[in-house]
């Protein structure tokens, strides 16, 4: 049933405010798991990782849902948009899905400089945690930057795509989705500028030289 309503959510935006429960979303370039000063795309990155994290803030502190009984923050589907920019161009190649037995509810799309993609569970929800959702394939070159949008309705499907996730917790603005934006402001992307990491080791090398 509450799958059901997840597409309704995709379509209908309820007449209400709506609270930051405060969950986040990341990304990831260097492969550690982890969205920091390190996160810089350049023309050797092929791969962006996204993770979400349905209870805890970016610091790490974790969140319920406000909602009567407290309802888990669990996730049972989720959509994400990305936006290309920075001083530099990026290609989207596709979208690798890293959540197992999960089905494609929005196909990958692209429209100009961002991307979206959704998925959804067939059966259970996943339990409150930290998840990497996926992989995004890109081709770039200078300095680009990737961000995450809030919707763009540009990009199609089942109705205006949204960056956030379906749970048990009932939302404030689209029924049993939590949102960017809306319920969630937490979001880290990738960073423009060189590669920290890189750049001192670089030097550590040279003074042996």
């Amino acid at each position: 049933m509450k799958h059901c309503l997840l597409l309704v959510g995709l379509v209908v935006m309820l007449a209400v405010g709506a609270p930051a429960y405060s969950q986040s979303i990341s990304m990831d370039v260097d492969g550690n798991g982890v969205c920091d000063g390190f996160d810089v795309i350049s023309g050797a990155t092929t791969s962006v990782d996204v993770y979400m994290d349905t209870n805890h803030l970016l610091d790490g502190t974790v969140v319920t849902c406000p909602d009567a009984g407290s309802p888990p923050l669990d996730m049972f589907g989720y959509n994400v948009i990305v936006h290309a920019g920075g001083a530099g161009t990026i290609t989207y190649g596709g979208w690798s899905n890293a959540i197992a037995t999960w089905t494609a509810l929005e196909a990958f799309r692209t429209s100009g400089s961002d991307a979206s993609v959704g998925y959804v569970a067939p059966g259970a929800a996943l339990a409150p945690g930290r998840y990497k959702l996926g992989t995004l394939a890109i081709t770039a070159s200078g300095d680009p930057t990737l961000s995450f949008l809030t919707n763009n309705s540009s990009l199609g499907g089942l109705g205006a795509p949204f960056t956030g996730f379906g749970g048990s917790c009932s939302g404030g603005g689209l029924l049993f989705v939590m949102d960017l934006g809306g319920d969630f402001i937490g979001a880290c992307a990738t960073t423009a500028g060189t590669d920290v990491k890189s750049t001192t080791w670089g030097t550590i090398k040279s003074l042996y030289r």
